[in-house]
């Protein structure tokens, strides 16, 4: 492999008629819950702290309503890199996940793959290594955590209070910034662009519908409703405009620490 001094690593994925869900190092990176054809490249510098083994784990799930995997269900996942921020040099695969099974002779619900590949990068983040393991405290004060965050970000973006977004992400964005290689003015335009097309006014579905979920080997926490990736899920007041997903992963550094956005 040919020197890269600005490794982008990134998912190729292909399916056709099944749900997927990819995780990286334990953390969601790419999740589809459409049963027609796709393909798309997902970048994953995010998931990767350091230099070496990274753990990769695809599901493949039968779609909404069904009890097994189509018999027609395709799937390839390649992890390729490039040199970051230069489209003309081309990128060199990593790894391959074909498909193997056949769901003609073996319907299934679900089938989870769980591999390895090597990465080579410059930085080293710390993300959520050092953290507590979030199961072993109280479910319902954690709860309570999140619910605040969740008041807090729905006013912060109805709000566009730009410096209490900032500070509230900062974690998230100092380490962003370093796995891809941003520069000042890439931040500065991030930073400009953070509420750009927001409807005006948005508030969380109903909170009965989340569930807490656990990531990270247990370091990472979060709330998911089904088939959304893992965050806060908005609507528009206006029911005209359309709502997002803000994907947002939570750590605690130590036990007397409150929880922090991270991913």
């Amino acid at each position: 492999m040919k020197t890269i001094s600005e490794p982008f690593y990134q998912l190729e994925i292909k399916t056709a008629n099944c749900y997927i869900e990819v995780l990286v190092n334990d953390l969601p990176i790419f999740c589809n819950y459409e049963n027609g054809g796709m393909t798309v490249d997902y970048p994953i510098n995010d998931a990767i702290f350091k230099s070496g083994k990274q753990a990769l784990e695809v599901r493949i799930i039968a779609p909404k309503r069904e009890t097994s995997i189509s018999k027609y269900a395709r799937y390839e996942i390649k992890v390729f890199v490039k040199e970051a921020n230069m489209e003309a040099s081309g990128r060199e695969l990593v790894y391959t996940l074909p498909m193997r099974e056949d769901f003609r002779k073996k319907p299934l619900p679900i089938i989870i793959h769980k591999n390895y590949f090597e990465a080579e990068v410059p930085y080293h983040n710390i993300g959520w290594s050092n953290s507590l393991d979030l199961k072993e405290l109280d479910k319902n004060q954690l709860l309570q955590e999140i619910k605040t965050y969740l008041t807090k970000i729905t006013s912060i973006y109805n709000g566009r209070k730009e410096l209490e977004y900032e500070k509230l992400y900062n974690a998230r964005m100092e380490e962003h910034s370093k796995s891809f290689y941003l520069t000042q003015e890439e931040m500065s335009d991030y930073k400009d662009s953070k509420f750009l097309g927001l409807p005006e006014k948005l508030e969380s579905i109903v909170w009965d519908l989340y569930q807490m979920v656990f990531y990270g080997d247990n370091r990472l926490v979060s709330l998911q409703t089904k088939h959304q990736p893992p965050g806060f899920v908005f609507e528009s007041v206006n029911k005209d405009e359309y709502g997002f997903t803000e994907m947002v992963s939570f750590h605690k550094k130590d036990k007397n620490a409150a929880l922090e956005i991270i991913r």
